[in-house]
């Protein structure tokens, strides 16, 4: 499905950069939020080749920041987490699609490689005391609420255009709240080894999640997070 043409490999040397360079939030034009009415999901064809995600290999990067007129006393986060699934790989992106699943309980906040790779914005060291008390609040009840909700889910809707650069409908559910994402992504095929590469943003408040905040919202965590997708899939 994914041909390694001349494109694929330019946006190979591309991608890696926006993964470990230091980041400035993404546009939000870059993610579309689609209307809360579900559309059918396209039929992904039965002769599809399964690939089933290395959990080890996969991660989803959440990026959180710091917002407020007390900003300056608190932390930007990088979160990470494992994700596990399947991709089915059919002729064209219009007949692929995919289900992958991220266990909350596997975020790790502040890994201290993971904020040397975003540069600069995040080069403050977070202790351990402080790290562990943002995961509470993070898997709390009034977040995530990881007690309720242990899996956060995201599923194909439909793939679109250029099968190394397809447009990604995806249905993401969170806390028990399900909407309709749109996003690009970038896909490079080995011999039996998919790699899958997406950003997008979404915003909490969509899913029914308030920002956490304290000190009467003085410090709180703004409403958008940027999540980068790195997905590597084996065939099954």
């Amino acid at each position: 499905m994914f041909r390694l043409d001349y494109r694929t490999r330019l946006l190979a040397s591309i991608f890696p950069l926006l993964l470990t360079a230091c980041q400035t939030p993404l546009p939000q034009q870059n993610t579309a939020v689609l209307a809360q009415r579900p559309e059918p999901a396209a039929p992904i064809a039965p002769a599809a080749t399964r690939f089933a995600v290395d959990p080890q290999a996969s991660e989803i990067r959440v990026l959180v920041y710091r917002a407020g007129p007390l900003a300056r006393f608190g932390h930007d986060h990088v979160v990470i987490g494992r994700v596990r699934g399947e991709i089915r790989v059919g002729a064209s992106a219009a007949t692929s699609g995919f289900r992958l699943e991220i266990p909350v309980a596997s975020f790790q906040v502040d890994p201290p490689a993971a904020r040397a790779e975003e540069g600069a914005e995040f080069a403050e060291a977070v202790s351990a005391q402080a790290r562990e008390g943002t995961r509470h609040n993070m898997l709390g009840a009034e977040v995530l609420d990881a007690a309720h909700y242990p899996l956060i889910r995201i599923a194909s809707v439909s793939l679109a255009g250029p099968r190394w650069n397809p447009t990604v409908t995806a249905r993401v559910t969170l806390r028990g709240t399900t909407r309709e994402l749109r996003f690009p992504a970038a896909v490079f095929e080995g011999p039996d080894t998919l790699t899958v590469i997406a950003q997008l943003r979404l915003d909490q408040t969509e899913f029914g999640i308030q920002p956490f905040s304290i000190l009467g919202g003085g410090l709180r965590v703004r409403d958008a997070l940027d999540l980068r997708l790195r997905i590597v899939a084996r065939r099954a």
